[in-house]
């Protein structure tokens, strides 16, 4: 793939702008032209400048900018495709999208009404050192592999000029910008890992209030990911700390917000987010309802079986680990050695990092590190001893519960697997949860 592909995008808000400049660029190679209001966008489709795409949405701020550009286009005889956030399937001459933030439906359909394909994409003829605009470069404190700037002399040699986690001076990008230079450069084999933090950094800074459910979903799901990221390398730090009160408070009021888990299942079974983050929000909701069951449950057990959920797999990094849950099937996953000893030892590591967390309810540590069964956080057990507290109880059969629901989102039958239960938790402790299990509305 050659020729040269120009978008036009139409957005108001700049962290929404370098979120579609930066995938477009690095997905299908495109240029990008930005408009911030609809006069703006009429202006430019209006210039002989020519637009192979539009990017809008269809209302922003009062305008109703789809049916305008729509309009504007028809007056011309144009037949510019367009890709419109918010639109239905009953808005005509438009590709819809429901969220902001789903960025392979956005490239998908970008790619599709460009009539580029995946083997044009995979063969999409790169430059060893790869263009990322500077501006790109404000959006994050500290790049995940190295920068480079190409030589002033000779444009076909480049410098190192920030190595992967150094703190990016601001005052040395204003400077840059001001020399006149527009671009800094990543290895191009890094270009995809690099643009996946960027919108991660992006997804972390949004104002939630501003987004629609399946957005916010999104933009949690993301911000959580970098956390999980950014605790594997720093630890417990300021950031990470603030990161994981906002990416908490949301969950938890997530899960609050609907009156039944029928409402939640409905909303994350139906967004693209993965196993890793449905699993500890379905989690924190199940457990919940658990406590409401239970004559010794109470609001102060609740808000910690909540906090467990949140924190109970923070060490793991992908969907893949975790959704183990045995030791069979970790002997029997794909996974690297690294892997595997890192599934292996979660538990006890999460509740290292968690019990590191400020104002952590007492009894956290002890109950993540049980959370599979055994007592030290090592490992899997299918037998469990008295020394196993009742809120881990509760917390496994809700996370055995949880696990089936979503490998079997189509076919679970709710009766059947509490059958299952019963006759795998034999002991009294544990009947009697499953009994609260039971009455779960789904």
């Amino acid at each position: 793939m050659t020729r040269k592909i120009t978008t036009l995008i139409v957005e108001s808000q700049q962290q929404f702008e370098d979120f579609f400049m930066i995938n477009l660029h690095t997905w299908i190679g495109a240029q990008t032209t930005v408009a911030k209001n609809t006069q703006m966008a009429l202006e430019k489709l209006n210039e002989p400048n020519e637009i192979d795409l539009i990017l809008c949405r269809k209302n922003m701020k009062g305008e109703k900018v789809l049916e305008l550009i729509k309009s504007f286009l028809e007056s011309k005889g144009s037949n510019i495709p367009i890709i419109c956030i918010g639109a239905t399937e009953s808005d005509t001459a438009t590709t819809p999208i429901e969220s902001a933030l789903d960025i392979k439906a956005i490239i998908q359909a970008s790619a599709k009404a460009l009539n580029v394909t995946a083997k044009d994409m995979v063969e999409m003829v790169l430059p060893e050192y790869f263009p990322v605009a500077i501006q790109h470069f404000h959006l994050i404190d500290e790049p995940i592999c190295n920068v480079y700037r190409q030589e002033e002399e000779d444009e076909n040699q480049y410098k190192l000029y920030l190595p992967k986690f150094t703190q990016i001076p601001p005052a040395a990008l204003k400077n840059y910008i001001a020399e006149g230079h527009t671009h800094l450069y990543i290895k191009k084999d890094q270009r995809l890992n690099f643009v996946n933090n960027i919108n991660q950094e992006i997804a972390s800074k949004l104002e939630l209030k501003t987004l629609n459910q399946d957005e916010q979903i999104s933009a949690v799901e993301m911000s959580q990911s970098l956390l999980q990221e950014k605790i594997a390398r720093l630890g417990v730090t300021d950031e990470t700390i603030e990161l994981a009160q906002r990416n908490l408070k949301y969950m938890v009021q997530s899960s609050k917000k609907v009156s039944t888990l029928k409402g939640l299942l409905k909303r994350l079974l139906k967004n693209k987010a993965g196993y890793h983050f449905k699993h500890s929000q379905i989690l924190m909701s199940v457990a919940t309802h658990l406590m409401d069951q239970l004559d010794w449950g109470n609001e102060e057990q609740r808000e910690k079986l909540q906090f467990i959920g949140f924190f109970h797999d923070i060490s793991l990094q992908n969907s893949a680990q975790a959704q183990i849950h045995s030791d069979q099937e970790l002997k029997e996953s794909n996974l690297s050695p690294a892997e595997k000893e890192l599934v292996k030892k979660h538990a006890q590591m999460s509740a290292t990092i968690a019990a590191q967390y400020p104002n952590t309810p007492i009894g956290v540590e002890q109950i993540i590190k049980q959370h599979h069964g055994t007592t030290n956080g090592i490992g899997f057990s299918e037998h469990y001893s008295q020394n196993i507290s009742p809120m881990a109880i509760v917390f496994i059969l809700s996370e055995d519960f949880v696990d089936h629901l979503l490998k079997n989102p189509k076919e679970f039958n709710h009766k059947l697997k509490i059958q299952q239960m019963r006759k795998r938790y034999e002991t009294q402790r544990f009947q009697k949860i499953i009994d609260a299990l039971e009455s779960l509305v789904i």
